[in-house]
């Protein structure tokens, strides 16, 4: 579905007052927490290093940021509140990423980044925009902004049903995830495979 659709989708299932901005706001709230706990895709950056430069723009949240390699060396995390021990390690501000010791050349390609995808943000200049999150599951969108919408107007019974209805969707996504193994061999007795 696109934004204008589920913006649709959600004034058809609880007609409100509340301007696009503001739904729209809900939407993302909605979608980066199922990015940050249901949906959690790994994704890679690769940054050139610069020699006497050790801070680097984080292209993501940091709390998304899952490992660092340097030159192919995995760094530790450190703590920037504490003493380090470590020779090697990175830390996080609130906009960049640090590593120490800082570089002494240019590096091609010498930073790797892993960490775990950030949606790109739904905005009303974009009402064509198709949200990130499987197409499958852009219910979750419109029910958990429906909640959202909900309490806005202290209407508990359907901050309930829609509720329910979200983490039914929730539930339904698990199962696609967790779906058993296409393997119809059956273990005998003994141990051993047949097919």
């Amino acid at each position: 579905m696109t934004l204008q659709e589920i913006l649709d989708e959600i004034a058809e299932k609880y007609p409100h007052e509340l301007n696009n901005a503001s739904v729209i706001r809900k939407l993302n709230q909605v979608q980066n927490e199922l990015f940050r706990t249901t949906f959690r895709e790994r994704a890679t950056a690769i940054f050139t290093l610069t020699k006497g430069v050790f801070v680097y723009t984080l292209p993501i949240p940091r709390t998304n940021v899952e490992s660092v390699l340097v030159q192919g060396r995995p760094y530790l995390h450190q703590s920037v509140a504490k003493h380090s021990n470590i020779p090697f390690y990175y830390f996080e501000g609130k906009t960049g990423l640090g590593i120490y010791p800082t570089p002494s050349e240019n590096i091609v390609d010498g930073l790797t980044l892993f960490y775990f995808r950030y949606p790109t943000q739904l905005a009303e200049a974009s009402l064509t925009a198709v949200p990130e999150l499987d197409v499958d599951f852009h219910m979750l969108l419109v029910y958990g902004a429906l909640v959202q919408i909900c309490e806005v107007f202290n209407d508990v019974t359907m901050v309930n049903n829609y509720t329910s209805k979200y983490n039914g969707l929730i539930e339904e996504f698990q199962k696609a995830l967790n779906k058993a193994p296409n393997d119809e061999r059956i273990d005998d007795v003994m141990g051993g495979w047949w097919l």
